[in-house]
């Protein structure tokens, strides 16, 4: 499955430290983000954070705050000089909360979700809160619950202080990105072996997570297109993989993220099928991959947007366009600044926005002429005077099948 640079293991003994057999987040490492917890109550003005979600594709906030991944919306509460607690909902789930979670206090919230929405209410009743901060996913259903149990609180909305928060990673949390981007090295090695006409699209989702699912990973995504390269018809990967037959002379496209334990790298990369690349894809794809390296000469730790968006400016000149995002934050969430080029809607963020150290975002230009589109990309963090990639994988076009 792999060309014997990529696979496991994964990663060594030690790298990670584990408690009753689960990965978890280091006890500095907790403390570093409770400590930010109570750093924002004191800068917004409120007497405690409320954290809500399950772990999904791109929301890991109650992972982040306790170390339980989540898989129905659970809430923990955090406040500055108490401990932190935890709400579960799902009687079943509660003994794992227990083993897996980093904070001790572990509550059984309910049944459904107004009797947790009721708990959580009651338990912030308990401490006599006041202004309570918001930070994950909250149904509306379930404020609506609790703004009726405590009438006089006031809900802050804290999403945006905590996204730049998470923007930039600790090195803790780099040891499971690269781990989760070993992996993703190793689907790219497997397709490279497995692509070949005569499969079908979706068939490829099984190439790919066999590669992590025996080692303690998820998928995240593997987005995926498959076309004619003398007669294209998509231009930008599918969310779900359709049911098309892979033929010789297609052009593949795909972009992959594992999941280990709330972390995860991105890797993007275009191949052929049986076929070397016509002269429309080998531009496009040349194009694509001096813009990657253009920009990414000019990512470090205070790099600014405009920077990325002049350095980008050679898609435009070439006659060329995109269709996904060029660059964004990245680690546990989809993060802003999200950039894509100054004839396709700029960014999220004025040009004077400067990256702080430790960032990681993903470079990934998507570059595309009518229906012919091609991608190519890493996730990187910026460190020192440069942006490293998480991905070893070679950028090239890939011939395969």
């Amino acid at each position: 499955m792999t060309d014997g640079r990529f696979g496991p293991p994964y990663w060594s003994p030690g790298e990670f430290p584990e408690v009753n057999g689960y990965p978890r987040y280091p006890a500095p490492e907790m403390a570093r983000r409770h400590a930010w917890a109570a750093a924002a109550c004191a800068e917004a003005g409120v007497d405690a954070i409320l954290v809500g979600g399950s772990t999904g594709p791109l929301e890991t906030s109650v992972q982040y705050f306790t170390n339980w991944p989540a898989q129905v919306p659970c809430y923990a509460i955090l406040q500055p000089g108490e401990a932190p607690v935890l709400h579960v909902r799902l009687w079943n789930h509660v003994p794992d909360a227990r083993r897996i979670a980093a904070i001790d206090d572990i509550r059984y919230g309910g049944d459904t979700p107004r009797e947790q929405a009721e708990a959580v209410a009651a338990e912030l009743v308990a401490r006599a809160r006041r202004r309570v901060g918001m930070i994950g996913s909250i149904p509306h259903g379930d404020l609506e619950v609790m703004r009726v149990q405590l009438p006089d609180a006031g809900f802050v909305d804290l999403n945006d202080a905590y996204q730049s928060f998470r923007l930039v990673k600790s090195e803790a949390e780099m040891v499971f990105t690269r781990i989760a981007s070993r992996m993703n090295d190793a689907a790219i090695a497997a397709l490279a072996s497995e692509l070949r006409p005569g499969i079908r699209e979706y068939e490829v989702a099984k190439v790919i997570e066999d590669v992590y699912l025996g080692h303690r990973a998820v998928n995240l995504i593997h987005f995926s297109l498959s076309t004619s390269m003398n007669d294209p018809q998509v231009v930008v990967p599918h969310q779900y993989h359709p049911d098309r037959l892979l033929e010789a002379g297609d052009v593949f496209v795909t972009e992959i993220s594992t999941t280990f334990w709330g972390y995860a790298g991105q890797i993007l990369r275009t191949f052929t099928i049986a076929a070397d690349p016509i002269p429309r894809y080998a531009h496009l794809h040349e194009v694509a991959l001096s813009t990657y390296h253009a920009i990414v000469k000019v990512l470090r730790p205070g790099a600014t947007v405009g920077e990325v968006l002049d350095a980008a400016a050679e898609i435009s000149e070439a006659g060329l366009d995109i269709w996904d995002d060029l660059v964004h934050g990245f680690g546990g969430a989809y993060l802003p600044p999200i950039i894509r080029t100054r004839d396709a809607r700029g960014a999220t963020h004025p040009d004077e926005f400067a990256y702080p150290e430790g960032t990681l975002l993903v470079v990934q230009p998507n570059v595309i002429d009518g229906e012919a589109g091609v991608q190519v990309g890493n996730s990187l963090q910026l460190i020192g005077d440069a942006a490293i990639s998480t991905q070893t994988y070679p950028t090239e076009l890939i011939r395969c099948g």
